[in-house]
């Protein structure tokens, strides 16, 4: 049960650009020049009382939008070549023999770097640090994986017991202090996750 994260515009032709054009010709402006002076002027008068004065628009780019940023997503979850059911339990051993998870990930920002961390029972009220990290790197593409070391997983209080774990997935890098810890980012940064029960065991004697 993957966790949701915390325009353009095409040009209409009536906006298509105006060229201009001599009006030497035009009838108009063989009128309006061929008033008296105190005439123009008074013409000229009314126009500006009525607005008539056009004001260019800036043609600066400084406050063009810079995008919208998307939320990361989790594909799929894999320890060795089985995918982890969801909710689990899922059983993992103590130590080296934890494995691997595999992480496959999305994120239409396709040069955002995206960071794993796995948490174990972690809670606003206990918050502690995650027990595996790891780094995607932007590859060009919206898809890609990446492989995290469990080695450090499971400790041994957590033996016989059940745990929550929540594999989350940061757009931006976690900050090392902040609100909440282990999970503060900057501003903009989103996030997703999975959660799993977790069973931990011993290795094989």
């Amino acid at each position: 049960m993957t966790r949701m994260s915390e325009p353009h515009a095409r040009v209409h032709p009536s906006f298509a650009r105006n060229y201009a054009t001599h009006q030497e010709g035009s009838p108009l402006a063989r009128a309006v020049h061929g008033y008296p002076a105190t005439v123009r002027i008074a013409l000229f008068s009314i126009t500006v009382g009525f607005g008539g004065c056009v004001i260019p628009p800036s043609l600066s780019v400084d406050n063009e939008d810079a995008g919208i940023n998307s939320p990361p997503a989790i594909l799929a979850v894999r320890s060795a070549d089985s995918e982890l059911p969801e909710p689990g339990p899922v059983i993992f051993e103590r130590g080296a023999g934890a494995g691997t998870l595999n992480v496959q990930l999305i994120d239409t920002d396709i040069q955002d770097t995206l960071y794993v961390r796995v948490f174990v029972d972690y809670t606003v009220d206990t918050p502690t640090a995650p027990r595996a990290t790891c780094t995607a790197a932007p590859t060009g593409n919206s898809q890609r994986t990446v492989t995290c070391s469990l080695n450090a997983l499971c400790l041994m209080a957590d033996v016989g017991q059940r745990r929550d774990m929540h594999i989350t997935v940061f757009d931006r890098e976690p900050l090392e202090a902040g609100e909440p810890p282990f999970q503060a980012m900057p501003m903009g940064g989103l996030t997703t996750n999975r959660f799993y029960f977790l069973d931990c065991k011993d290795p094989p004697t």
